[in-house]
This record gives C-alpha cells, sequence and structure tokens, in this order.
C-alpha cells in the first residue's frame, strides 16, 4: 500500500464505457489465441503420433527388446562390505611414551584427520597396487574351479563383455592399456571407502559381477590394510625401542664419566664446588637413566608391539542377491524413452512430409471436402472391386456406402437421373479404377440403373471384340452395340476406346453433350472412369461433364502439391459448361486398416469374448460346487453317484 500512495490509480469501470469494452475484448481475443495456439500444436503432435503411429509402436518394441536383452547380457552387480575399526588413542601411544608423556584423549579434530588419513591411504595408487599380485591370483583360482560349472548365460554375458570392451577402445582410438594399470583402475573404479556417519567405523565396500569376487576384493583390502598397519606399528614400537636403548647406552656412559670425575676429585685437592656439580651432574644422569630404563619398561610391558590402531569389525560375505536392477526393471524406462524419441520423430517426420495421410490433411490442402476414406484390401487389382459384393458388411463397403451418400447429400435437390460422376486422381496407380467400379457395382446392388464409362488406360475388352464409344462416335454404330450388360453384378460397361491415343479425339467431339444427356437420362448413375491427369492431360475436360468429381488420394503416398495441381487443372474447365454446376470432394485410398472405428469394434468383441468367457467360468464353476454338495449328500443317504459330465451337460 506504501508503493500506491501518491500515485494516480483509475479503475475500469473510471474509463469511458467504449475504451473499457475495447480493452476486455482485446484480452479475451489474445487469450484466446494463445489458447488455440496451443491446440493447435497439440492437436499437430497428436496427428503426427497417430499418422506414424507404427512407427512409434515399432520403437517402442524395439527399445523395449533391447532393453531387455541388453539387461539379460549385462553382468549383474553384486557389493560386499567389510568393516574397520579405527582406535584414535592408539594410534599416538608411541610418540607420547616416546616424548615421556602419557597419550592424552583426542580432540574430535585429531580423530577426523585420523580417520581420513585412513581412507586416503586406502584408496592410494600405492597401496592399491601393492594388492595386485594377490587379487590376480585369487581371481585366477576361483576362473579355474568356476570353468566347469559356468553356466551359457554366464558364458554369454563374459564374452558380451569382453565385446564390449575390445569396441568401445576401438571406437574411443585408445591403444590397450598396461595390466597393472587397467587392473589398477577397474579396482579403482570398483572399490569405495568412506566413513559411516561419523563413528571410527570404515566401510571397504567392494562391487563386481560374482559376489564372490565382491567378497574377496573386500576382504584382501581391508585384511592387507590391517597387517599392513601392524606392522608399522611393529616398526614404529622397534624403532622406538632402539632410540631408547641408545639413548640409556649414551646415558650411562655419561654417568660412569660423571661418577669417576667426582671420584677423582674427592681423592685429590679439595675442591667445594667442582664436587658439588659433579655430584649434580651425577644425580641428574642417574635420573634420566631410570627414566630411560622405566620407559623402555613400560612400553615393553604394555605389550604395543602385538596392537594396532586398526582392526577388523566386519568381514564381508559374498551377498546373495545383486543390487543392480533386474533386466525387468530397464523395460519401461527405455521404452518410455524411445516413445518420446519416436513422438518426436513422428513430429519432424510429420512436418517434413509432403503427402496427403487423413481427411484433415486432405481438407486443408485442397479446400474441398473429403467425402471418405477407402481401406486397403489385401486381394488381387482384379478382385478388389467385386469385394463390396462379396463382403457387404465389411468396412470397405461402409465407405463406398459412406461416399454414395455424400454425393445424394451434396445436391439433394438434383434427381437422381442427373447423376454424372467423374473418378479421377493425379497420378496411376492410386486406386482410381478401383474406386469407380466399386461405386458402380455398390449402385447396381442397390437397383439404380448404373453405367460404368471407361477411360482408363486398359481397358476391361480385348481390341475389336466389341464396339466401344469411339466406334458410336467416328463411325455411328448404334450405343447398344456398345454397352456390355455385366450380369453378375448388373452394371453396363461401355469402354471409351480400346487405345488411349484415341481419348483427345473423343473428348474433342461435338456429339458428346447430346450422348451424356441420353446416357443420363437412361441411366440413375453415370461413373465415369478417367485416365490420371499425369498420363492424359485432356482428361480435364471430363470434369465439364460430371455433376460431381472425386479425386482419388493415395494416402500416405500422394504428394500435397501433385493432388493440389490435379485438382486446378479440374477446376479450371468449369468454364466450358458454366450451365454444369460440377462439386469436387477427395476420396483417400487404400488407406490402412488400423482406424478408430475398427479398432473400437474390435474392442468391444474382446470385451464380450471376454466376459462370455468370464460368465461360462463362473457358471460352471457354480454347477461344480452344487455337484459337490449334491454328491456329498447322496453318499451319505446311499443313493447311486452322479456323473459330473453329465451334470454340467444338463444345463
Amino acid at each position: 500500500m506504501e508503493a500506491l500512495v501518491g500515485r494516480r490509480i483509475r479503475s475500469l469501470q473510471a474509463l469511458s464505457p467504449d475504451m473499457a469494452e475495447d480493452e476486455l475484448g482485446r484480452r479475451l481475443t489474445e487469450q484466446s489465441l494463445a489458447s488455440n495456439d496451443g491446440l493447435q500444436s497439440l492437436n499437430r503432435v497428436l496427428d503426427s503420433v497417430r499418422k506414424y503411429r507404427r512407427l512409434v509402436v515399432r520403437m517402442i518394441v524395439v527399445g523395449a527388446l533391447l532393453a531387455g536383452v541388453a539387461g539379460l547380457l549385462m553382468s549383474p552387480s553384486y557389493l560386499a562390505t567389510a568393516q574397520l575399526a579405527v582406535d584414535v588413542r592408539q594410534s599416538g601411544a608411541v610418540d607420547a611414551l616416546n616424548a615421556g608423556g602419557a597419550s592424552a584423549a583426542p580432540t574430535p579434530a585429531a580423530e577426523e584427520s585420523t580417520i581420513d588419513t585412513h581412507v586416503t591411504v586406502l584408496l592410494s595408487d600405492a597401496y592399491l597396487r601393492r594388492l595386485l599380485p594377490t587379487l590376480r591370483a585369487l581371481e585366477d583360482a576361483r576362473h579355474g574351479a568356476e570353468t566347469g560349472s559356468r553356466t551359457w548365460m554366464q558364458s554369454l554375458r563374459t564374452l558380451f563383455g569382453r565385446t564390449w570392451s575390445a569396441t568401445k577402445e576401438l571406437l574411443l582410438g585408445k591403444n590397450h592399456e598396461p595390466d597393472d594399470g587397467s587392473a589398477l583402475a577397474a579396482l579403482k573404479r570398483s572399490l569405495k571407502v568412506g566413513q559411516e556417519r561419523r563413528s571410527r567405523i570404515i566401510a571397504v565396500t567392494s562391487m563386481a559381477a560374482n559376489p564372490q569376487r565382491a567378497a574377496e576384493i573386500a576382504n584382501t583390502v581391508a585384511q592387507s590394510y590391517v597387517d599392513e598397519v601392524a606392522r608399522q606399528k611393529q616398526s614404529d614400537v622397534e624403532y622406538a625401542l632402539s632410540s631408547l636403548a641408545t639413548q640409556s647406552s649414551k646415558v650411562q656412559r655419561d654417568l660412569a664419566k660423571a661418577e669417576e670425575e667426582l671420584k677423582a676429585s674427592r681423592l685429590g685437592q679439595p675442591s667445594p664446588s667442582r664436587d658439588a656439580a659433579l655430584e649434580w651432574q651425577v644425580t641428574t644422569l642417574a635420573q634420566q637413566f631410570e627414566t630411560l630404563l622405566r620407559r623402555r619398561q613400560e612400553l615393553t610391558a604394555k605389550g604395543l608391539t602385538a596392537q594396532s590402531d586398526v582392526s577388523i569389525l566386519a568381514t564381508a560375505t559374498p551377498p546373495e542377491r545383486p543390487t543392480s536392477l533386474h533386466p525387468l526393471l530397464m523395460i519401461p524406462p527405455a521404452a518410455i524413452i524411445f516413445a518420446l524419441l519416436a513422438c518426436v520423430l513422428a513430429v519432424v517426420l510429420n512436418h517434413f512430409d509432403r503427402t496427403l495421410h487423413t481427411e484433415a490433411d486432405a481438407a486443408e490442402a485442397l479446400r474441398i471436402p473429403c467425402a471418405g476414406l477407402i481401406p486397403s484390401i489385401p486381394l488381387e487389382p482384379g478382385k478388389q472391386p467385386h469385394y463390396v459384393l462379396e463382403e457387404p458388411a465389411s468396412h470397405y463397403a461402409r465407405a463406398i456406402r459412406s461416399i454414395l451418400v455424400s454425393i445424394l447429400a451434396s445436391d439433394p435437390a438434383t434427381p437422381r437421373s442427373q447423376r454424372v460422376v467423374l473418378v479421377s486422381s493425379s497420378i496411376g496407380g492410386e486406386g482410381k479404377t478401383t474406386l469407380a467400379w466399386s461405386l458402380g457395382l455398390y449402385a447396381a446392388r442397390l437397383g439404380w440403373r448404373t453405367l460404368l464409362l471407361d477411360f482408363g488406360q486398359f481397358t476391361r475388352r480385348p481390341s475389336g471384340e466389341s464396339a466401344n464409344l469411339l466406334s458410336v462416335l467416328a463411325y455411328g454404330r448404334p450405343l447398344a452395340d456398345a454397352i456390355e450388360h455385366i450380369h453378375e453384378s448388373g452394371i453396363d460397361y461401355l469402354p471409351a476406346t480400346s487405345f488411349g491415343g484415341h481419348r483427345l479425339r473423343i473428348l474433342a467431339d461435338p456429339k458428346i453433350p447430346s450422348l451424356l444427356r441420353q446416357l443420363s437420362d437412361t441411366y440413375d448413375f453415370v461413373i465415369i472412369d478417367g485416365p490420371s491427369l499425369l498420363e492424359a492431360p485432356e482428361a480435364r475436360l471430363l470434369a465439364s461433364w460430371a455433376d460431381h468429381v472425386l479425386l482419388a488420394i493415395h494416402s500416405g503416398s500422394t504428394d500435397r502439391e501433385a493432388a493440389q495441381t490435379a485438382l486446378h487443372q479440374l477446376v479450371r474447365t468449369e468454364h466450358l459448361n458454366p450451365a454444369q454446376n460440377t462439386r469436387f470432394s477427395s476420396v483417400l485410398t487404400r488407406v490402412e486398416p488400423l482406424q478408430q472405428d475398427q479398432f473400437g469394434e474390435r474392442a468391444q468383441q474382446l470385451v464380450k469374448r471376454t466376459w462370455g468367457a468370464l460368465c461360462r467360468r463362473s457358471k460352471r464353476a457354480i454347477t461344480w460346487r452344487t455337484w459337490r454338495g449334491d454328491a456329498i449328500e447322496l453318499k451319505r443317504s446311499g443313493s447311486p453317484k452322479l456323473n459330473p459330465r453329465n451334470w454340467l451337460r444338463s444345463d
């Protein structure tokens, strides 16, 4: 509140109503735009993952398998710990006795310094290098004992470890280190020495792929250090005793010399001052000699030669369970990591992908509605159109029916007899012919009079077998002779020409409009199977004849620019027939069968089957319990036995 003193504050109500509304509207607009941007980004990510869901699933499976295999091939880690007890009071006993004083209680700083010194020595290169021969001998002995009892998994892990080491050295470009250097580095990596909390206990922990090896390393490091400290203690005591002996000999000689001088002084010319000085010297040397003898006796009597500052508190035992993670526990994090990588890869691929995959992609790129998605059928090309008749309840038949409904719903006011549908594509191999035949066969199945006008590159009939549209226009043959009725499907078929080179002649013929009106009056549906625009640029003229144009797009294969170019070429022909109100739609063909509706149906069927199986099992269990109770009662009453199979079958 103090910061607001002296400042002029205007509330929103104090502003004019128009300014307040504009400010509030601007803020709401900014918030809505920010939220829309976030939703659009999230939708793009979800669309990318949905588009490349197979890639995401495969990467997750591969990551999980790699993690599982790596976990099985990697040797487990075992930890073994040996404990050392440090007696800080003993560390300065020899020095105190050698200095002529009693050992005082150590300070906390002295204790920390002593323990840190032991830890540093235990981890020093000089000490660990001295242990390498002993550890190598133990490893060779254990390796020789386990050679015959090694399992295939252990052998495989050993081979994998050697291969990985060799590969790493090769990739890093390092030469093979000497045996002692590599062994010392490996020992330091596997060894951990530290003080346990604030106690006088030092923990020596070793990690190895074998539990016996881990215990051997920890015990060897601890026991060798205790022995070395004991030897050092023994050496210090011996040095102290030797020093005391040398000092005692010197003091004894000085004492003998002083006594002789005092005796000579008393026998000679008397001198009180000189005699007093010699007496004081003899007394002092005698006291020093007695002190040295007493210190030597104390040092020997306390038995410090057999004592050590460090002792083994607990030896390491081979662990029963590894401390490393179970191989199966590596699978979930690996799967999550690979899933994130797969999602990132899917977003990147979707960003650089110029093909059309979904209805949203087609609608956004072409600015026309998408009539439907045609799932791919794992059949031969000649049998695919008849699949709509053989499997009327399939997803393929539903998609064809949905496209027919879209065509009818696009202009409900137009009578059915004027439905002329052109099926075209940008390039070949996009399922255009299969779509045209499927629409015609399904329309004929519904009882509508349907004609398929084939402008494809290769027609259904061989050349010269019968008349075609070219012979009708060029040679005046009757239209009825060119139309073939297919009895098994109920559809009429009219090939344009036997050779693709005459298509332009047909399309430029002035009789085409009247012929199309005649066909429209005769049939409910006239479906034109047009050639692809890349193979026949003149195919764009067919759009001026049609009431509805379906542009076939191969899902995941057709390029965005190619589809836009094809649609632009088809739209540019509207001026040739201004009275014709042509509508354009896209159709995604050969869509992957794993669609959301199919997944929902499969999940629903799975739930139904699972629920039915559970109900049957529960019914059998209840029936079995009932039979058991009835059998016990009949046995008690002496009646004949029941057959459980007949009992179960009775329901």
